[in-house]
Order: structure tokens, then sequence, then C-alpha cells
């Protein structure tokens, strides 16, 4: 169902079915994990980047249906842009699931992260707290 609700979206350039697309994608990977119930799988984030790259390559095919004269070398930037957003996406997913694990694991090591959150996130107050307001 995805797929088709993403080639019909492409072909009639009608961009709200993108996100149905995405979105059903997404949800059949969770109903997935809830069926399921797998061991903690490390390509997730791989399937998040898919999803991200696939979105944004969409939009960006419907937004090349309108001949709009660009500066010289703007695809080239784009191009750049989600190649970044992607290892973006890529490191903060596995940054996350490298932290689920730990979190999975319990123990001192678990303890100290949390109290050095906990600690981090007391001196953020604290200092937006002194500030004068502006």
């Amino acid at each position: 169902m995805a797929l088709v609700a993403l080639v019909v979206g492409l072909v009639l350039g009608w961009s709200p079915l993108l996100p149905v697309s995405i979105g059903a994608l997404g949800a059949a990977y969770a109903v997935h994990l809830a069926v399921d119930d797998p061991a903690l799988d490390s390509k997730v984030p791989l399937l998040g980047v898919g999803l991200l790259l696939t979105a944004e390559l969409a939009y960006w095919s419907l937004e090349e249906r309108d001949r709009v004269a660009t500066e010289p070398g703007e695809s080239l930037r784009r191009v750049g842009l989600l190649a970044g957003l992607a290892l973006g996406a890529l490191g903060a997913g596995a940054g996350l699931l490298a932290v689920s694990d730990l979190a999975r694991a319990g123990g001192l090591a678990i303890d100290v992260l949390g109290a050095v959150a906990a600690a981090t996130a007391l001196l953020v107050v604290v200092l937006l707290a002194r500030r004068p307001p502006a």
C-alpha cells in the first residue's frame, strides 16, 4: 500500500499522498516490532535514513515539475545538504540505539549517565534562571 501511495502521489503530482506512504512504511515497521518483539535491531538507523531520503527525494521530484530557473550549482548544494542530513540522522539514530542498548543493560554505567544528565539539566535551568530578562 505504501509503495502504491508513493507512486500514485508522484505520478499524479499529489503531494498529500507522500506523507501517507512514508507513514505507512513506518507504521508497518512499528507493527512488526509490536507483534514480533524482536531483539534490538542495529539496522534501524538505516531504515530511518531511508524513510527520510525517500520523503526528501519524492518532494524534490515534485518541485522539479515546475520549470523554475535556479542558480548554477543549486542541485549540487541540495544533494550535499541531503547527504549531510542523512549522515546526521544516521549518527543520531546510531547514538539513540546505543543509549537504548545501554539502558536495557542497566547497571552502574546507566546510573552514572542518568546522574550526569540530571546534573546537566539542572545546570541549564540554573543558568537560564540567572540570565537577566531581555
